[in-house]
């Protein structure tokens, strides 16, 4: 009888053992989804901080949200479409950037008299030109139309990183990642940016 008694208290034992672990690992999931949520409220929230590195570098700071890939396949249905015709397998995907710029430069370009040789017969026509450091534009006024070609050169550099909270003296959680993300010519404007981290 007594036999039969100890291993009915283990098995009890046992079933506790077996309940207390597994209310941990949900309590444990549970945070961990109560955190992610409120980081992705203030991401969204949180306003773009926008500032001047130096003259021509202007840069852009966001908050990064923080999806699964079920909640960026339903929100972000046309990036997922466009990420699959890249041929990027959605289960390797483990950040999606998004950035739009908009480019307000000023023309300011010299209208000069250039002749144009057309099956050997010489035509006068007026030729723009205008090269800066940032912007290259070039072309022929012909028949009342203008036809050339501008190039607007970019370069986008981007920085991702953690901003952490101190709670004692070593241990730290983290509080937001950022992006910053800056631009080299002072004509581009990043008008909006988004980084999101892919959860699995």
């Amino acid at each position: 009888m007594s036999r039969l008694l100890t291993r009915f208290a283990w098995y009890v034992v046992l079933a506790l053992c077996l309940v207390v672990y597994v209310q941990y690992r949900r309590s444990v999931r549970l945070t961990a989804e109560r955190d992610r949520y409120r980081l992705n409220s203030e991401a969204l929230l949180s306003d773009v901080r926008r500032f001047r590195i130096d003259s021509a570098t202007t840069a852009l700071d966001v908050k990064a949200l923080r999806l699964s890939v079920d909640e960026f396949e339903r929100y972000r249905g046309e990036d997922m479409a466009k990420i699959k015709a890249m041929g990027v397998k959605i289960r390797n995907l483990e950040v999606a950037a998004k950035h739009q710029m908009e480019i307000a430069a000023p023309i300011d370009a010299t209208i000069r008299d250039t002749i144009i040789v057309r099956d050997t017969v010489p035509v006068v026509a007026q030729r723009v030109e205008m090269l800066t450091p940032h912007i290259q534009m070039q072309g022929i006024i012909e028949s009342g139309k203008l036809r050339g070609e501008i190039h607007v050169s970019v370069t986008l550099r981007q920085a991702v990183w953690v901003e952490y909270k101190r709670r004692w003296l070593f241990w730290k959680r983290v509080k937001a990642v950022h992006q910053t993300i800056a631009s080299d010519n002072p004509y581009v404007q990043i008008k909006y940016s988004e980084y999101i981290l892919i959860g699995k």
